[in-house]
């Protein structure tokens, strides 16, 4: 596992450099075997194993419970092995995972399979996300977030498509298979990834500790992305409820957006600052799910759909650059582990907790939820973040 340090650009202040293009290629990869399972699996247990709202999002958000309990254990390991190991170990996990599902015949067995994927996914997310902040200059991280976020968002607009066909025209045993294939892609393509580094941090490696950078930005982001957990574990069903023939439209108007705006704005978060682009994503996040609640016709859905892809556009990278720029270098792995642990908590809690609201009322209730979630997120932007990330990058 010998290899290239893991800090410091590959090359002075040039972005994409061909190891961050590959590095961004095996994310493509990755992301769209884990798209692909989005429109699959909530289906799945409600067609084929009889479950309701509450089976459905738990079943959705399992991952995240597995994946934020050993992210902070995962993150030092990076820091020590270096991001090629996490990478490779990731794509395994979550291949085993998804293989996992094709014999599932209860919620039980499909929720332990999404646990190991949450191992999968904690690794895998660590690794990439720190080796592309390796190769990127210091102050293009923004940037290179944004660049980095667009393969994942790619990934995720093709891949509840290439689900559905594959559900529809050969069962969600061959979706499944075919995510398992995908995801091993990264295996391939881990090479460009730093390997172990050249004087590695002394730190245990199974000490379970949050990494102080990381708790501010991570509590927001925790609060901002269980709107967005919701509109994951409830747009394919809703979707179809108002007659629109398939959902991977609605994810891929969704993605493509996303995609669009970070290509176009990719330097915003380094310019607005962390709290103004926080402040943005919240609003338009609440907003869109607000309409999602309300205006219960195809377009709508569409329309609600685009609102709150604006929400989504920055909230990620510009939460995500606080945490790396407040961060050691030789630390870089367990603070991103730290800070992604919001993600999955997210994902499971938010969820479960949209999935009672959907079985106490209806879809539109569980959307109208999270709209005011996301409002309650907007106020508390200030008082959470303060100081910390008020100065735009391009000024500091």
């Amino acid at each position: 596992m010998a290899g290239p340090p893991t800090t410091g650009p590959e090359a002075g202040d040039r972005l994409a450099t061909p190891r961050f293009l590959v590095l961004c290629l095996a994310s493509f990869g990755y992301f769209t075997a884990l798209g692909s399972t989005w429109p699959v699996v909530p289906a799945f247990v409600e067609h084929e194993l009889g479950g309701g709202g509450v089976a459905i999002g738990l079943s959705v958000g399992a991952f995240g419970f597995s994946a934020a309990l050993l992210r902070p254990l995962i993150g030092p390991l990076g820091d020590r092995r270096g991001r090629r190991f996490l990478l490779l170990l990731g794509s395994v996990g979550v291949s085993t995972s998804l293989l996992l599902l094709v014999p599932a015949t209860s919620v039980a067995m499909v929720v332990a399979a999404r646990l190991v994927l949450g191992m999968g996914e904690a690794a895998f997310f660590i690794g990439i996300s720190s080796a592309i902040q390796d190769l990127s200059p210091p102050d293009r991280r923004g940037e290179a977030t944004s660049y980095f976020t667009v393969t994942l968002y790619t990934g995720l607009a093709l891949g509840p498509a290439l689900g559905e066909w594959l559900m529809d025209n050969g069962g969600p045993d061959r979706a499944f298979v075919v995510a398992a294939v995908l995801g091993v892609v990264p295996v391939l393509l881990a090479g460009a990834a730093p390997g172990r580094p050249l004087d590695p941090p002394d730190v245990p490696l199974f000490r379970w500790r949050l990494h102080p950078a990381a708790i501010r930005p991570g509590v927001m982001l925790f609060v901002g992305l269980l709107a967005y957990s919701g509109f994951l574990a409830f747009m394919a069903l809703h979707a179809a409820d108002v007659g629109i023939a398939s959902s991977g439209t609605v994810f891929a108007a969704f993605a493509g957006l996303v995609v669009a705006v970070r290509l176009i704005g990719a330097k915003i978060p380094d310019r607005l600052g962390s709290l103004a682009t926080t402040r943005l994503s919240m609003g338009f996040t609440a907003a869109g799910m607000l309409v999602l609640g309300l205006w219960t016709q195809p377009a709508g859905v569409y329309a609600g759909a685009m609102v709150m892809a604006l929400g989504q556009c920055f909230l990620f990278p510009a939460l995500f650059v606080l945490v790396v720029d407040r961060a050691p270098d030789a630390e870089r792995s367990h603070a991103i582990g730290s800070f992604s642990v919001a993600f999955d908590l997210a994902i499971a809690v938010g969820g479960f907790l949209v999935g009672a609201v959907v079985a106490l009322t209806d879809r539109p209730g569980g959307f109208l939820f999270c709209a005011a979630v996301a409002a309650g997120a907007l106020a508390l932007t200030g008082p959470v973040l303060g100081g910390v990330g008020a100065i735009a990058r391009s000024e500091a």
